[in-house]
């Protein structure tokens, strides 16, 4: 098993009103970031030897980075080896992808674009969401990412004020038409420190659909993308063709990964560590000889079976039987269509998948 290798670039030309990720937008700090990673990497370089099967560029936004940024930052990875058929992603606002830039990204290596398109319809896309590219800065970018063969990834967000279920399955049929194998569609759920999330606290947002559409809109994603080829491997993840996501199966799969960048994540197996959220502390720890630690815990063995649980609802392939304790809860969930009992192992349904995290703490 061959561990995974995340990079956090924080950099975001602006806030989107939605966004709960550390992201600032003070790109003169960039320097001193990737000075930090140099010194971060050194830290751990004798502990991850590798090779490592992925590598993912998330933010932020890393399609922000220059030419001369990201040769610098691909130098310091060079501590970190790829194996043979890696997988390594980078994250791109389609404003940014032009066809020198993926030509470039194409040359270091990376195979995979994950594009935020988030929306085609512009009454969502610059008026709900606030996105500063449009409609067809996202077709654009989606024929260049195309041009130079790269694997493509198409996010969205769903579930606006006033979106119809027609709205949304006309998306969806977008998407289905280009040429990406993948997407990802998550639910529009603002954290309350978000602009989004203040601006609804105080009714000055217009209101989110309730419980009863957003279920129906969650429920039309999985089943107008199996129409057109694509298989729903996790709650909010869809690929055609096997183009699964291998570096956030990863996550869900509790395999090795290592985080380099303020605010990553790591977890080697048994321990899981999580960096500052701020570029200026980690850098000044790694200037110090010190470690850019949020926290560090080792999770005790009923710890692990939770996640085990939590993460296995997530995704279509379920989790081992032995997890679960036999209860009449487990009974009524399998009789009532949340979950599948197939061979050995436990199966979210759709409907199962829509309340995967309540499903966890009914199976606890």
């Amino acid at each position: 098993m061959l561990p995974g290798l995340y990079v956090h670039v924080p950099f975001c030309s602006r806030k989107c009103p939605y966004c709960d990720f550390y992201s600032i937008s003070a790109l003169d700090l960039i320097p001193s970031w990737l000075r930090g990673l140099d010194k971060e990497a050194d830290l751990y370089a004798k502990d991850w030897p590798g090779p490592f099967d992925t590598l993912y560029l998330g933010g932020g936004s890393p399609s922000l980075l220059t030419v001369n940024d990201l040769k610098t930052l691909f130098e310091v990875l060079e501590k970190f080896p790829l194996a043979e058929g890696h997988e390594a992603t980078i994250e791109a606002n389609p404003e940014d992808v032009t066809r020198e830039k993926v030509k470039f990204w194409k040359s270091l290596g990376l195979n995979r674009v994950s594009l935020g398109v988030q929306s085609f319809n512009p009454q969502w896309l610059n008026s709900s969401l606030a996105r500063t590219h449009t409609v067809e800065d996202n077709k654009a970018a989606i024929e260049t990412v195309a041009a130079e063969g790269l694997n493509l990834s198409l996010d969205f967000i769903f579930a606006h004020a006033g979106q119809s279920p027609q709205e949304w399955a006309a998306e969806l049929d977008q998407a289905a038409a280009t040429w990406a194998d993948h997407v990802s569609a998550y639910v529009l759920t603002p954290a309350p420190g978000t602009a989004l999330g203040r601006a609804l606290a105080v009714g000055v947002a217009p209101k989110l659909p309730g419980e009863e559409l957003t279920s129906e809109l969650f429920l039309l994603t999985g089943e107008a993308l199996a129409m057109r080829g694509f298989e729903r491997y996790e709650v909010s993840n869809f690929a055609r063709g096997g183009a699964v996501c291998r570096h956030n199966l990863k996550y869900w799969h509790r395999e090795p990964y290592l985080g380099l960048g303020p605010s990553a994540h790591s977890f080697d197996g048994k321990k899981r560590r999580a960096n500052t959220s701020s570029v200026r502390r980690w850098a000044q720890a790694l200037s110090s000889g010190r470690t850019p630690l949020e926290f560090e815990e080792t999770l005790t063995p009923e710890q692990v079976r939770m996640e085990e649980i939590m993460l296995g609802l997530r995704l279509s392939e379920g989790l081992p039987r032995e997890l679960v304790k036999d209860s009449d809860k487990l009974a009524d969930l399998i009789k009532d269509g949340f979950l599948a009992e197939v061979g050995q192992r436990l199966k979210p349904c759709p409907k199962g998948m829509l309340m995967a995290d309540g499903l966890a703490k009914l199976l606890a």
